[in-house]
């Protein structure tokens, strides 16, 4: 008896909430002029970009439909590397699509997709007594859907930060730094009283 049970539960124990993610993909395109990326441009490829959220989970695709838009993708790259979205990130091509646009970015990013959980319990029925109910688990999956703070994590390897070394460094050093105690501290305090007040005579 004990083994069938084992065998009944072991797929619900080991299962996982199961997630769904999409990709959303969002486009700028640009009619540049004869000096190439203008004041104006460059801040609304900032906004645009801030806009999207987290920059190391982006893909940006540029793609360009003429000569000046071609000239200015070296621009447009270390204007995205000012912005957190690293060379690697980034690809170009040239289109063949007439266009009145120079050029154009193509940002790639992930969202989760929160599930909605119907409220209350099933009738119970001899017919549906050994079924699982499809709102089994939804709670878990639509909590973990909402705490995923990049979504792209869940379907993408993800390149880390600059900083994240760093982090990871200072943490590891304030862990084993030595911490005083409270009794130590309040010796420090008594001690540091008794001399000012001797100063003081």
């Amino acid at each position: 008896m004990c083994g069938l049970l084992s065998a009944c539960a072991i797929d619900s124990v080991q299962r996982q909430p199961e997630i769904q993610v999409e990709a959303v993909t969002h486009k700028i395109a640009l009619q540049l002029d004869q000096k190439g990326l203008s004041k104006s441009d460059q801040v609304a490829l900032n906004e645009f970009i801030y806009q999207r959220g987290d920059s190391s989970a982006l893909r940006i695709k540029i793609a360009t439909y003429s000569s000046k838009g071609v000239s200015a993708v070296p621009a447009l790259t270390a204007l995205l590397k000012q912005a957190g979205v690293y060379p690697s990130q980034v690809t170009s091509e040239v289109a063949e699509t007439s266009t009145v646009a120079d050029v154009a970015l193509f940002v790639e990013s992930y969202r989760s997709l929160v599930p909605n959980c119907a409220a209350g319990k099933q009738k119970h029925s001899v017919l549906n007594e050994f079924k699982s109910s499809p709102n089994f688990g939804c709670a878990n999956a639509s909590a973990l859907a909402q705490m995923v703070a990049t979504p792209r994590d869940l379907a993408v390897g993800r390149t880390l930060d600059a900083t994240e070394g760093r982090k990871a460094v200072s943490r590891v050093d304030t862990y084993y730094q030595p911490t005083t105690s409270n009794s130590e501290q309040a010796d420090k305090n008594n001690s540091s009283s008794i001399s000012s007040s001797l100063g003081g005579q």
